[in-house]
């Protein structure tokens, strides 16, 4: 796994630029400047660091340093105090909640930048299911992301976010915004409808994904909930669906590919190293649960 990792991990790096990022888009693109390090899916530096995380690089690397600080500077917006798309989707709790990641990962602890960000979503994050359950906002023009239903990839890149700030340095404010994000995962049981709780919620969310980039699988979810200690009978559905796709030989395949990635994790439909490490990871703690208490 060792091997494997740091294969794939060097192969990314072999791809960054003379300029410390990845693949840019050119002046004269329809989507520069606003999307630049955003764009190209998923060549991109912001894409490319997430891929990096989540295959657990060493965050001291110095050679992420310049790509993250690029983003950081291009993508904050000062005056509201997030990053930002510009006009697009704003506020985007989804990428707010990957730059939290990003930064938690890489340096152990929220910067400046990521505090004004959990201030923002702290005051302004919806939690809606179907209706709008509380007054609306200012930023309910945004219906893909506070629409009636609020994205779930949203709030669970948030407390993805969220996950990695160490114990001691969140606020109550940061508690009550995670507390709230669990609360709608669960009322979810973590992958499907809340009005139909036999049916997936989102197509495709219920395929081995990795790494997981906006959007989340059902896996990413349940590591979250381990990462926070989340112990539920609300995820019993779920850790079902995933004991019922492991292999014979005790692994999990890889059943949806992220395309155009710097560099690919592995063969669709074939056993995956990081699939299956996250699987074990997550089975393991649950099942530990499940003997402690019986």
């Amino acid at each position: 796994m060792t091997n494997k990792r740091q294969e794939i991990i060097n192969r990314i790096f072999a791809a960054q630029k003379d300029n410390g990022l990845w693949k840019e888009i050119p002046p004269g693109h329809k989507y520069y400047p606003d999307y630049l390090h955003y764009v190209p899916n998923f060549k991109a530096s912001l894409w490319t660091l997430i891929l990096l995380a989540d295959l657990k690089c060493d965050r001291k690397d110095e050679r992420v340093r310049k790509p993250l600080h690029e983003i950081k500077r291009h993508l904050f917006d000062k005056h509201y105090g997030i990053y930002s798309l510009k006009e697009d989707h704003f506020p985007i709790p989804c990428l707010n909640g990957n730059m939290l990641y990003l930064d938690c990962y890489f340096n152990g602890t929220p910067d400046e930048n990521s505090q004004r960000v959990l201030e923002f979503f702290c005051k302004n994050q919806r939690f809606d299911d179907g209706q709008y359950e509380e007054p609306k906002n200012e930023f309910c023009s945004n219906t893909s992301c506070y629409g009636k239903h609020t994205c779930y990839w949203g709030i669970t890149k948030l407390l993805k976010g969220i996950s990695f700030i160490p114990q001691k340095q969140r606020s109550k404010d940061i508690e009550a915004l995670r507390d709230k994000c669990v609360d709608f995962i669960l009322k979810h049981k973590v992958c499907f409808s809340s009005r139909r709780p036999d049916r997936i919620m989102v197509k495709k969310m219920d395929l081995l994904t990795f790494p997981n980039m906006y959007k989340s699988d059902y896996l990413e979810i349940l590591w979250i909930l381990k990462r926070e200690g989340i112990q539920s009978n609300e995820l019993k559905s779920a850790l079902e669906l995933l004991k019922s796709r492991q292999n014979s030989d005790g692994s999990w395949a890889l059943e949806r590919q992220m395309n155009n990635m710097t560099s690919s994790i592995g063969p669709i439909n074939r056993p995956n190293l990081f699939v299956t490490e996250r699987a074990k990871e997550v089975l393991e703690y649950y099942e530990n649960l499940s003997q402690l208490s019986s």
